[in-house]
């Protein structure tokens, strides 16, 4: 999935089960900013000791980090279950690590992670949650069970969905999964979204309590994502602006018109200004580069997304100990 799922769907769902816009507004966010936590800063705290973050992400598809391995298992690509039948291959390969949608890992982190009904922890078990759907059938390690055949294919990492670039995190694509058996190998990203959207809001309403609207949910966001489209009609750009419009006139019904900006907790957190980092010409330097928090920093949503990433990554790192222990993976 990418920001038209993790922020503007996932905000959507949260509104209409129940949260208010504030609420929403943070498990929004926290989804969403998984995929742009990319940066490790080392921030001064008001008694001179720092304080350090952990990364979820990393910003160029060509160089993962190696050494951070664990974030795109944890975070991207949760092992699943190998014998699921949507993921039989043509060459009849399984991998103990295969992401697999919504399955039992999946969900029993999803809701070790939120018993605390923590508004951080219910984003950042969101993004994880939908990713199992949209990254069902890659690993999230270098291995040759995610590779494609092709020129740009072999140039790609085979790490994650590398090889199929943006294919699987465009909402309404069908596309064509070549190692996969011919009864599973046309994807169509509209059901899958349409089910990931159903898991989550069903999640959503085990904290709200409020009554349930799928019906009308459902037909909302087919709407919004609108016709389906095969590979040789894309127009990114174009067509995501077009979907982003939609989403934002379900939200504009509760009076919510923000839009994501991934820098908005940080410059909140701390003293200095920090504009310069949405700008392409500045390359972010984590030794010269140095910041401070506020005063009452852990009062902020930055800290507390933070807080809650190291909390998630604890609780699913223990929770897949016994696959993990079964592995000899050197960069983790």
């Amino acid at each position: 999935m990418n920001i038209e799922f993790h922020y503007y769907i996932v905000k959507y769902l949260a509104l209409k089960s129940g949260f208010t816009a504030d609420e929403a507004e943070i498990i929004a966010y926290s989804s969403q900013h998984i995929d742009d936590n990319s940066k490790i800063y080392k921030v001064k705290k008001p008694d001179n000791s720092f304080y350090e973050n952990y990364i979820t992400q990393t910003m160029n598809l060509f160089k993962p980090e190696r050494k951070l391995m664990r974030m795109y298992i944890l975070f991207h690509f949760l092992p699943g279950d190998p014998f699921n039948a949507n993921v039989r291959r043509k060459d009849g390969k399984m991998h103990i690590l295969m992401t697999s949608k919504a399955s039992t890992h999946a969900t029993e982190i999803f809701f070790d992670t939120t018993r605390s009904e923590n508004l951080f922890s219910l984003g950042i078990a969101s993004h994880m949650l939908a990713d199992t759907y949209s990254h069902q059938n890659f690993v999230g390690t270098y291995d040759e069970i995610n590779a494609f055949s092709g020129l740009y294919e072999k140039l790609a990492p085979n790490i994650g969905h590398a090889d199929a670039g943006y294919k699987p995190d465009i909402p309404n694509l069908i596309w064509y999964d070549p190692r996969l058996i011919e009864e599973n190998a046309t994807i169509n990203n509209k059901e899958r979204v349409l089910s990931a959207a159903k898991k989550l809001y069903r999640n959503f309403l085990l904290v709200t309590a409020d009554s349930n609207k799928w019906s009308e949910v459902k037909e909302n966001l087919k709407k919004a994502i609108g016709p389906q489209i095969n590979e040789n009609k894309l127009n990114l750009e174009k067509q995501q602006k077009k979907r982003i419009h939609a989403y934002k006139e379900l939200l504009n019904e509760y009076g919510d018109d923000n839009d994501y900006d991934e820098y908005k907790w940080f410059r909140q957190a701390i003293n200095e200004d920090v504009k310069f980092l949405s700008d392409r010409r500045y390359k972010f330097d984590p030794v010269k580069d140095k910041f401070s928090f506020k005063d009452k920093y852990k009062n902020t949503n930055w800290f507390k997304f933070q807080e809650a990433v190291k909390d998630y990554q604890r609780i699913a790192t223990n929770k897949l100990k016994p696959i993990l222990e079964q592995m000899e993976i050197k960069e983790w």
